[in-house]
This record gives C-alpha cells, sequence and structure tokens, in this order.
C-alpha cells in the first residue's frame, strides 16, 4: 500500500467492520503501512458492535473517546441478510427484509458517522470512508433487480452526498 502521503505520519485507524473480508484486508494494509502508528477493529462478531443499534454504536464510540483517528472505515453492509437474498423481480418484495437491508447498510453507516465522526481531528487531513456498491447508482441500473439492496446503498450514498 502506497503510504497516505496526506495523512499525517503516525496516524491512527480505525476499520469498522474489521471481521469481514473486505473489512480485514483494509486492516491489513492499513497496518503494513509504515506512517500508521496503529489500527483498531470493531465488529459484530469479535467485540459486538451491532450498527443497526443506536446504543451499541454509541457505547463503542465513547469507550474509543480518549484518542482521534485520522482514518474510519466503515466496513460493513451485506446483500444477503438472514439467508434472505436479493430480489429478481418486485413481486418478491418483502418490507421486512427490505427494513433490515436499509438498517445495515444505510442506517447503520450513518450511526457510524454520528458517533465517530467526533473522533476524528478538527484540523488537518483525516479521511471517513464508507463501502457502497455501483448498484447503488440510480443512473447506473440497466439490469434491475435486487431492489432492496440497491436502494438501501443509494440511500446510504445519499446521507454520505448529504
Amino acid at each position: 500500500m502506497r503510504q497516505l502521503h496526506s495523512i499525517d505520519p503516525g496516524y491512527r485507524a480505525l476499520v469498522i467492520g474489521a471481521s469481514g473480508g473486505i473489512g480485514s484486508a483494509f486492516a491489513r494494509l492499513l497496518a503494513a503501512d509504515p506512517a500508521c502508528s496503529e489500527v483498531i477493529t470493531l465488529s459484530r462478531g469479535v467485540d459486538g458492535l451491532d450498527v443497526t443499534a443506536e446504543d451499541s454504536v454509541a457505547d463503542h464510540a465513547e469507550r474509543l473517546s480518549g484518542g482521534s483517528f485520522s482514518i474510519i472505515l466503515c466496513a460493513t453492509g451485506a446483500l444477503t441478510i438472514d439467508g434472505q437474498g436479493p430480489e429478481k423481480t418486485i413481486k418478491r418484495l418483502d418490507g421486512a427484509a427490505m427494513a433490515r437491508q436499509f438498517s445495515l447498510n444505510a442506517i447503520g453507516p450513518a450511526l457510524v458517522m454520528k458517533h465517530f465522526l467526533p473522533l476524528m481531528p478538527k484540523a488537518g487531513r483525516s479521511l471517513f470512508g464508507v463501502l457502497s456498491a455501483k448498484v447503488g447508482s440510480i443512473s447506473d441500473n440497466q439490469l434491475g433487480g435486487w431492489i432492496s439492496y440497491r436502494a438501501s446503498k443509494a440511500a446510504l450514498n445519499q446521507i454520505l452526498r448529504t
């Protein structure tokens, strides 16, 4: 990994969702950066962080409030939740499954932003990133389908823009 030259040497990083494939890869890359002094990882499976529960997000943020992070990556989200995969047609839409998609893929990262952005430095360069998906693009929807997942990622993209 190239050093993040725009971030101060000795920077601290936080990866949320670090037990998943993408989150763990980010954590390894950051840990390999000589300019990074510390990588903290959080996940539901290891640390009990449930991004769909605001109390859990707030509690984990409070536990880390003693220092600041120049990089925070939120690598949470899922295409299949509770064994229910993406719909191929509107006929397969299930309101409860759609709500779970929004809770994990859009509301969860918004709660992470709400509670973890205050842990970033007020001055200097920093980076907050979340994982979205190309299928969350409203203009790039040639195939259709995956209604709940696409809509939740489109909502996430709007939350980030806002």
